[in-house]
């Protein structure tokens, strides 16, 4: 994936321009590709899954798709809106109250329920097409192990049931355990544990291996992938993106697919597009592997972190802090999660992190992903959104993308998912 120049103008120009290059616009490369549509892909790091892609958690989860705008969450919000070390802080800024407005809104019960079943069916779709990449051969690193829901409280356990039957009513496979059930299943938690959710066809994987797979297979496809390549502005004529200005110089394509995560809203926005996506900065720490420690993809209801095992390490992580595209490392976040997970996994007691990762995911203000024909501009398509489900929907966004270039008939409804949901408030 060497880099090269783009095309000058009067040379070939792509059919389909995409622009970012985490599990998103890898994902939508290699579906497109795979219809025989030229494609170059931008990336403005050195290389690909730099950002959320390749930090994530790489949970894969049907079950835990839960929105960022639900009731509770907005509950959680007031309760731990200024506390530094909490798991959603919020940094006071005029610019934010906008989408903060939209985020309350979509907090009602009718729009909660709504998006809830949205994401969960998608995050159904997605798990699913997960599974088909990985038995065609494609190295993601996919493993369905079962991920675990824990609670360390008699409170985390009602929240556990009701959640567990939410999800069991909408076809889910997981099975409720106690305390001691879910230590023989995940010898590693500590006894304290009250109980746990598992389900069973859940999974996970590493987003840096699946990125790598979707752009290997991408190019294999014919996509031309360039990195060290930065966008710095969408020129808008008649309805139409008409050229892409790069500090490679400018390009032309016939249509232009805007997956930049965190940084979608800022280049839409020279188009005059508006799309409302703000920095959420989320967590991890790693810490080697020793043994004892767990194998189960787990998630913790009381502290809001979970712990993958990957190759090498345990990855555990959390939280949400909404600071715009601040990326600076906040300590006291690093303690809490490290503290969190020695409590939840006593074993890992005394294990210093190997590695502490800070990204921005890109967040809607009701916390599903923008997907689709942006207003008024007729081939300019949006891919942003996802929060902290980046990974876990990639597949189905990029096949929903293709189908929507292709004229198909979309494998899901596009109302919940449009960016037309969105308008700018006035006044």
């Amino acid at each position: 994936m060497a880099n090269a120049s783009i095309p000058a103008a009067g040379e070939s120009s792509p059919d389909v321009l995409v622009i970012g290059g985490g599990v998103i616009g890898a994902s939508i490369a290699f579906e497109l590709a795979g219809r025989g549509l030229s494609i170059t892909l931008l990336e403005r790091a050195p290389g690909l899954g730099r950002g959320c892609s390749g930090g994530n958690l790489g949970l894969l989860c049907p079950g835990h798709s839960t929105p960022l705008a639900t009731p509770e969450s907005l509950k959680l919000g007031f309760r731990y809106l200024l506390d530094p070390a909490g798991p959603l802080y919020l940094r006071p800024r005029a610019r934010l109250l906008p989408w903060l407005a939209r985020y309350v809104a979509s907090c009602r019960p009718s729009h909660a329920e709504r998006n809830v079943r949205a994401m969960r069916e998608l995050s159904t779709m997605s798990l699913a097409r997960h599974a088909t990449l990985a038995e065609e051969g494609h190295e993601t690193s996919f493993e369905q192990r079962g991920i675990l829901t824990v609670c360390e409280t008699d409170a985390g356990l009602e929240s556990l049931h009701s959640e567990a039957d939410a999800n069991r009513r909408a076809g889910l496979n997981v099975d409720v355990l106690d305390g001691r059930e879910a230590r023989q299943l995940e010898p590693a938690l500590a006894p304290h544990v009250c109980g746990a959710a598992f389900y069973r066809d859940e999974a996970h994987c590493d987003g840096h291996r699946f990125v790598a797979a979707m752009a290997q297979a991408a190019e294999s496809r014919g996509a031309r992938l360039r990195t060290s390549v930065e966008l710095i502005a969408l020129h808008r004529r008649n309805g139409r993106i008409h050229a892409v200005e790069t500090t490679e110089g400018t390009l032309r394509s016939g249509s232009i697919v805007l997956a930049a995560g965190a940084w979608t809203a800022r280049l839409a926005a020279t188009a005059q597009v508006f799309v409302p996506v703000e920095g959420g900065k989320g967590y991890h720490v790693e810490l080697a592997l020793r043994g004892g420690e767990p194998q189960i993809p787990a998630l913790f209801v009381e502290s809001r972190i979970a712990a993958t095992p990957l190759a090498g390490r345990i990855r555990l992580g959390g939280t949400l802090e909404l600071a715009g595209l601040d990326l600076t490392v906040s300590q006291p976040r690093v303690d809490a999660i490290v503290r969190a997970a020695y409590r939840a996994f006593p074993g890992l007691i005394g294990r210093e992190p190997t590695n502490v990762w800070r990204g921005l995911r890109p967040c809607s203000p009701d916390g599903v992903p923008i997907i689709g024909q942006a207003a008024e501009v007729e081939n300019l398509i949006l891919a942003t959104g996802h929060t902290h489900m980046g990974l876990a929907l990639a597949p189905i966004t990029g096949q929903l993308v293709a189908e929507i270039l292709g004229g198909d008939l979309p494998s899901y409804d596009l109302d919940p998912i449009a960016p037309t949901r969105f308008t700018p408030l006035v006044g």
